[in-house]
C-alpha cells in the first residue's frame, strides 16, 4: 500500500486541528484515492455496526464510473471500465459484471442520498483498501497490474508472443496486464519449457532414476565434510532425522529442500506464471507444446559437476536461516517489468561458467530455435510462449538469438 507525503502533511494538520473538536463528536473518515482526499461536503461518510458507508455517486465517479439511477426500481447502476456493478436499496445483494455477491450491508438512502458500503465497491471496482483506525481514515490505491517481460515477434502470418515468466508466484503478481491477457487470447497453441499437466511423464520413475544413489553411495561420501555437517545440522533444526536426505544428490536434495521451504511462504508453484497460463490453456482448450522436457531438465542437473552440485545444496541450506526474501525480490523485478534489473541477473550468472553455460546460454540455442520453428509453421498460426525471464536478456538470450536470426522482436 503507497504512502504519500501529500497525505502525510495533510493528516497531521487535518489531526492537529481537530484535536479540540474531538471530544465533541466522533469524526467522520476521511477517504484517500491514490493518496488524494475525497471531499465529500455536507455527505459525510459514517460507520455503522462496523460497516463503513460512503456516498455513492461521488466515490464512484471519483473512481471513473458512470452512474444511472433508476427511481422505480430504486437501484444504482455504476458502470466501469473493468466492471458494472449493479446495487439495490434496502438490498444485500448486488450484481458485479452480472455474478451475484453478497453485501456487508445494504445499500441505504439518507435525507436523498444513496450510501453503500465502502470495503465491497473498491473491492469490486479493482482497487486496494485499507483502513487506519488510529486516524480513522480509508486509503484507497489503485492495484498495479503486473508488467512482466513480453515480446512480439512474427514472420508472415506467424506470430509468436514471448513471455517471460517466474516459475513461483503469489497473489500479488496477479492481475496481468491486459496486452498479456490479450495476446493469449490471440493464441492457437500455448509453449512451455515443460508441461507439467501431461501425463504422459512417469515424474516419479524419472526422478527415481536420476535423483538417487543406486551405487551404494550416500549424500555423505560426495560431500565435503563441511557439507554434509551442514545439512545434518539444518535437518537436526527441522527436528528431522539427519539421514532423511542421505539416498538423494544433491541437486535433488537442494529440490527437496526448496519446496520444503515454500511450504510456510506466500510464493507458490501453482501461482508461478507458466503454470497460471497452463491453467488457462486447459479452459480454452488449445495444444500446450514444450520447448524442452522434465527429462532434459532433469539429465542437466544430474550432468552437474560435484562442485556445483553441492553449491545449489548449500544454497538451498542457507536460505532457511537468511533472512533477505531474494523470491519477494524477483516478484516485485516481474511486476515493475524492470528489465535493467533481469538483465543484471542474467549478467551475474556468468560468475560461475558451468551454470550460466547450461543453465542458460546452451538453453537458450535451443528455445530460440524452437521459437523459430513456430515461426515458420506452415500453418498461419498465433504462439504465446512462456519462458523463465532469465532466458530472454543480454547477449546469449533470446531476444538476442532471434534477432541474429533476422527477426525484429518487440516489446509489448
Amino acid at each position: 500500500m503507497k504512502r504519500f507525503t501529500a497525505f502525510i502533511a495533510a493528516l497531521l494538520l487535518s489531526l492537529s486541528l481537530a484535536i479540540g473538536a474531538s471530544a465533541a463528536a466522533p469524526t467522520p473518515p476521511s477517504i484517500w484515492i491514490d493518496g488524494q482526499p475525497i471531499k465529500f461536503g455536507e455527505q459525510k461518510p459514517f460507520i455503522e455496526n462496523g460497516v463503513t458507508f460512503v456516498p455513492v455517486r461521488m466515490l464512484l465517479e471519483e473512481l471513473a464510473f458512470e452512474l444511472d439511477w433508476n427511481e422505480k426500481l430504486r437501484v444504482v447502476t455504476a458502470t466501469g471500465e473493468k466492471a458494472t456493478i449493479i446495487l439495490e436499496i434496502d438490498r444485500k445483494t448486488a450484481y458485479v459484471n452480472s455474478k451475484p455477491q453478497e453485501l456487508d450491508a445494504a445499500p441505504k438512502i439518507l435525507n436523498k442520498t444513496t450510501y453503500v458500503p465502502l470495503r465491497f465497491i473498491i473491492s469490486a471496482s479493482g482497487y486496494e483498501i485499507e483502513w487506519l483506525e488510529d486516524i480513522r481514515a480509508v486509503l484507497i490505491d489503485t492495484i498495479q497490474e503486473s508488467r512482466g517481460f513480453m515480446y512480439k515477434v512474427e514472420n508472415g502470418e506467424n506470430v509468436v508472443y514471448l513471455l517471460g515468466s517466474i516459475h513461483v508466484g503469489n497473489d500479488a503478481m496477479y492481475p496481468l496486464r491486459d496486452e498479456i491477457t490479450d495476446a493469449f487470447q490471440e493464441a492457437d497453441f500455448l509453449s512451455v519449457e515443460v508441461n507439467g499437466e501431461s501425463e504422459e511423464v512417469d515424474y516419479e520413475k524419472l526422478l527415481g532414476n536420476l535423483g538417487y544413489y543406486r551405487d551404494g553411495t550416500t549424500l555423505r561420501n560426495h560431500l565435503s565434510t563441511e557439507g554434509y555437517e551442514a545439512v545434518v545440522q539444518l535437518l537436526t533444526d527441522l527436528e528431522l532425522e539427519t539421514n532423511t536426505l542421505d539416498t538423494l544428490k544433491p541437486w535433488f536434495a537442494s529440490f527437496v529442500l526448496d519446496s520444503w521451504l515454500q511450504e510456510d511462504s506466500e510464493f507458490e508453484a501453482e501461482l508461478g506464471i507458466d503454470q497460471y497460463f497452463m491453467d488457462q490453456a486447459i479452459k480454452k482448450e488449445i495444444p500446450i507444446l514444450e520447448l524442452e522436457s522434465a527429462e532434459l531438465q532433469y539429465r542437466m542437473f544430474d550432468n552437474f559437476s560435484a562442485e556445483l552440485q553441492e553449491g545449489m545444496l548449500m544454497g538451498s541450506v542457507y536460505g532457511f536461516y537468511n533472512e533477505s526474501d531474494s523470491v519477494q525480490d524477483l516478484s516485485s523485478m516481474w511486476v515493475d517489468g524492470d528489465i535493467e534489473m533481469l538483465t543484471e541477473l542474467a549478467e551475474d550468472s556468468k560468475s560461475n561458467e558451468e551454470y550460466y553455460n547450461a543453465v542458460l546460454r546452451d538453453r537458450n540455442v535451443g528455445m530460440a530455435e524452437g521459437i523459430d520453428g513456430y515461426l515458420n509453421n506452415k500453418e498461419a498460426s498465433t504462439f504465446f510462449v512462456v519462458v523463465g525471464a532469465l532466458h530472454l536478456p543480454g547477449e546469449d538470450g533470446v531476444v538476442a538469438l532471434l534477432e541474429e536470426m533476422g527477426y525484429t522482436v518487440t516489446r509489448i
